[in-house]
């Protein structure tokens, strides 16, 4: 039952069905012109063997020979395409001695509610045998239209069609897509900009649109303008659509277009992934001073070797026979690669950049994940979108239960071994994520089954609160909490730490869980 929690599966279901068998079962209507009788040879259904054909499916199929060089086509029923799927089209055809100049066997496939059909495909004239065509329809489509058309002359010439199906499967949730952004100042005086895009959420959700600005080339887009100045199709609840616009009033705040800054329109629809979990933001206190920690979406589980490998290509562990089992003999620079590929790989803005080498690890130098000191060049932008490790504080707070806290020794529990694998009870290995109890915000093993990395550097917790803390600012060793298989109950409370270089893996103990922020 886990593995399919953690994995999930999405099954195909036919829409839209033309077998030409006269059964409840072809649902598809469609009209033929000419209609079927009106051909002197044949124009229509049968189960006859015309040409060498039989029916690719069941008995019936669509037959056509000796069409007088007349065209004649059938027009299907217009489908309209609910959001949150993915739609294919497939069928299959049968020519045979399509020889003349202008014989043609095609077929054309729209997506839109109108009358033109421009897109014609020619298939193979002389297949001799059922050929199969598909077709992925478009995403953001809300139409389907389908055109068969023939055209030739001869008894012994043929053009059928057979097994006309629409199917779709549910997307799984995805983030919504922002593309065609443009954005112009007016030459008026005014000084108002004018931000041109377009819109698309998978789901049909509706999404909540920011806007923000980079005067950095890009590093970060940290400038947002008070919505005050924003109008048009900015803000909560927008559907999907094209030509979207919003207006700025950039004069207001003494911005002015003059090439120095870019601009990002973001969209937002709820969507996390499944596995991850709201932790609302709050303050508590990390036994030194009080935090404040804005809220964020954190995985409720560690990260499983099949994970890891499908992002990274290979896995290190080495309890590599445990089922959905947490991957182990990671280092710090590890999970820095990892959430960089991970993000780029779901069309998210990487958070992590090496130096000056960019997001893109495989732009970074050779040896940057090999000298223990090269972690300092690593930095982090908090406003991107993608996968990112937690800071000490934000993993606190999350173990803690966040808002929910009942203020445990251990993530979710007075007693360690309700919550944890650890030294007393993990048999010296790990075990399958998610099988203790979680804790209040349901997330599991934050307290045993491995160690989890941080983004922090360690060094002593500063006094005086604190708002959204990264850690300290030098030092050579990054913090790792949480306690694993054979640690003791002690090194697996939710106030011990732990710290190693970037480099360690820690043998079968060092692993990791990402966090996203939230909009």
């Amino acid at each position: 039952m886990l593995f399919i929690l953690l994995c999930g599966f999405a099954f195909a279901e036919t829409i839209a069905l033309q077998s030409f068998e006269n059964s409840a079962n072809d649902t598809w209507t469609y009209t033929a012109n000419p209609s079927p009788d009106s051909k002197r040879i044949w124009w229509g259904p049968t189960s006859e063997n015309m040409g060498g054909a039989t029916a690719y499916h069941e008995s019936c199929y669509w037959a056509g020979c000796d069409l007088d060089n007349v065209e004649s086509i059938l027009t299907f029923s217009t489908l309209s395409l609910q959001a949150g799927y993915t739609y294919n089209l497939s069928f299959y055809y049968f020519t045979k001695s399509l020889t003349a100049a202008d014989d043609y066997c095609r077929y054309s496939v729209e997506y839109d509610n109108g009358t033109n059909w421009v897109n014609w495909v020619t298939v193979d004239n002389n297949s001799n045998a059922w050929t199969a065509v598909s077709v992925d329809i478009p995403s953001g489509s809300n139409y389907l239209r389908l055109r068969l058309s023939s055209k030739f002359d001869g008894t012994s010439k043929y053009a059928h069609w057979d097994y006309l199906k629409v199917e779709r499967t549910p997307i799984p949730n995805a983030a919504p897509e922002v593309t065609n952004v443009m954005v112009s100042q007016r030459t008026d005086g005014s000084k108002i900009v004018d931000i041109y895009y377009d819109l698309f959420d998978a789901e049909g959700d509706l999404c909540d649109i920011t806007f923000k600005l980079s005067d950095n080339n890009g590093a970060y887009y940290n400038i947002i303008p008070s919505p005050a100045n924003l109008s048009g199709d900015f803000g909560d609840d927008l559907p999907s659509g094209t030509g979207k616009h919003i207006v700025w009033d950039a004069g207001a705040e003494n911005f002015s277009l003059d090439g120095s800054y870019l601009y990002r329109v973001y969209a937002y629809d709820g969507f996390m992934h499944e596995n991850f979990v709201l932790v609302e933001g709050g303050t508590f206190n990390n036994g030194t001073s009080d935090v404040t920690i804005s809220s964020f979406y954190i995985d409720k589980y560690e990260l499983t070797q099949a994970g890891y490998q499908a992002v990274m290509s290979t896995n290190p562990s080495n309890f590599t026979g445990v089922t959905n089992g947490p991957v182990e003999q990671v280092s710090w620079f590890n999970a820095i690669e990892y959430c960089n590929r991970r993000s780029m790989q779901e069309d998210l803005n990487p958070c992590y950049s090496y130096g000056t080498y960019g997001t893109d690890p495989d732009a970074w130098p050779s040896g940057w994940n090999i000298n223990r000191e090269n972690h300092i060049n690593v930095s982090c932008n908090w406003t991107a979108n993608g996968y990112r490790l937690p800071t000490e504080m934000e993993w606190q707070f999350a173990a803690r239960g966040g808002n929910q806290s009942h203020g445990y020794t251990y993530s979710g529990s007075n007693t360690v071994g309700d919550v944890a694998w650890y030294y007393s009870n993990s048999g010296s290995t790990t075990h399958t994520v998610g099988t203790k109890a979680a804790n209040e915000l349901g997330i599991f093993d934050m307290t045993g089954n491995v160690c989890e990395w941080v983004w922090d550097i360690y060094g002593d917790y500063p006094s005086g609160a604190q708002t959204d803390p990264h850690g300290a600012t030098s030092g050579s060793y990054r913090v790792v909490r949480g306690g694993s298989w054979n640690y003791s109950g002690y090194h697996c409370t939710v106030y011990y730490r732990d710290n190693y270089s970037a480099t360690i893996t820690g043998g079968d103990t060092l692993g990791f869980r990402c966090i996203r922020i939230f909009p």
